[in-house]
């Protein structure tokens, strides 16, 4: 949601005759963490001229990210959150190729601070530089080069509305792990869902489900390839999670794999003692899962009039304000309304 507040009046002083300015904009952003598909799309238009250019970049960028958090050993919870991130910023800001591995190196900065994973400023925009074959790295590249990922940063934050609950928390790998031994699957199983949950990170599915389900999916995914039975959905309200969004998460999942098989980590990468997967399994696995289906879909109507992902974020707004309550935005309403009225 985004409201644009009313306009302070002109007024002029007698001393200094300085007419001060007739209105001031003002912008009041509400926090929504997560969007729906068709949602994600519409604000794409604004700010991805070439959606596939994009979603191949995007695989690079997570690549590097991934070399990254190797190098500096970084838990999989600083991927994820800079992935968060990336995806996050390009919703709002107009992607260029030539900026998004700057961008990406913001996402991971400010992920590191996010999780408290500290690593030096200096340590990891060098080694960006050096993984993008930066041959000479003296002090001036590499203070420019920060200045440029500190600038990026509060814009990142912004098309995340300064939200730090999402990753604030437990992430995706740390949910599998502690819903498989609550539900007591063995190692092998959740091995398996670990090494799912890093080709799920390539997905837009973190922008619209929450970790949690996005958890349960991909155990229900690795049940299954290991010819288990009866997966029951029963299981979801116990972690707080319900089938529309556990079904969202799984059939995204399963069409990466089915579509873009060749792009994911998890063929390389089978645990022991786990059968070889390919195409034709995730296949079977969504035909025996019957119908497709997930969250329900927003209207064309209410799409084309959501302003919080129709209009192009202008930076020239003077004021803008996120806040993370529809209390707040309910009273800063009433307060505009009756001032108007007054």
């Amino acid at each position: 949601m985004c409201v644009e507040r009313e306009k302070v009046s002109a007024s002029t002083t007698k001393e200094s005759h300085i007419v001060m300015p007739s209105t001031f904009e003002t912008q009041l952003f509400f926090s929504r963490p997560f969007l729906s598909k068709r949602q994600i799309q519409r604000a794409q238009r604004n700010t991805i001229p070439d959606y596939r250019n994009y979603n191949q970049k995007k695989l690079a960028v997570f690549k590097f990210l991934s070399d990254l958090c190797v190098q500096l050993k970084f838990p999989r919870k600083t991927l994820e959150t800079a992935v968060y991130f990336y995806q996050r910023y390009y919703l709002f800001n107009r992607f260029e190729t030539e900026l998004c591995y700057t961008v990406a190196t913001s996402c991971l900065t400010l992920g590191c601070k996010e999780v408290e994973t500290i690593k030096k400023i200096n340590d990891i925009c060098t080694l960006s530089l050096r993984l993008r074959n930066v041959v000479k790295i003296n002090a001036e590249i590499l203070e420019n080069f920060k200045k440029r990922v500190f600038q990026i940063e509060l814009r990142i934050l912004e098309s995340c509305s300064f939200d730090y609950r999402v990753n604030n928390h437990v992430h995706i790998d740390e949910y599998v792990i502690k819903i498989g031994r609550e539900l007591s699957f063995d190692y092998k199983l959740c091995n398996l869902a670990w090494l799912i949950a890093y080709d799920a990170l390539k997905l837009e599915t973190i922008l619209v489900i929450p970790q949690h389900s996005i958890a349960l999916a991909i155990l229900r995914i690795a049940y299954e390839l290991l010819d288990n039975k009866n997966w029951s959905s029963k299981r979801y309200s116990l972690f707080e999670s319900d089938e529309n969004s556990v079904n969202e998460a799984y059939f995204d999942i399963v069409n990466f794999y089915i579509n873009s098989f060749d792009l994911c980590d998890l063929q390389r990468h089978l645990p022991e003692g786990v059968p070889p997967v390919g195409i034709e399994r995730f296949m079977e696995l969504k035909k025996n899962a019957g119908r497709e289906f997930g969250l329900p879909q927003i209207s064309d109507h209410v799409l084309n009039a959501d302003s919080y992902i129709t209009i192009t974020r202008d930076s020239n707004v003077q004021e803008r304000r996120y806040v993370l309550s529809l209390d707040l935005i309910n009273g800063e309403s009433s307060i505009v309304n009756s001032t108007r009225h007054a």
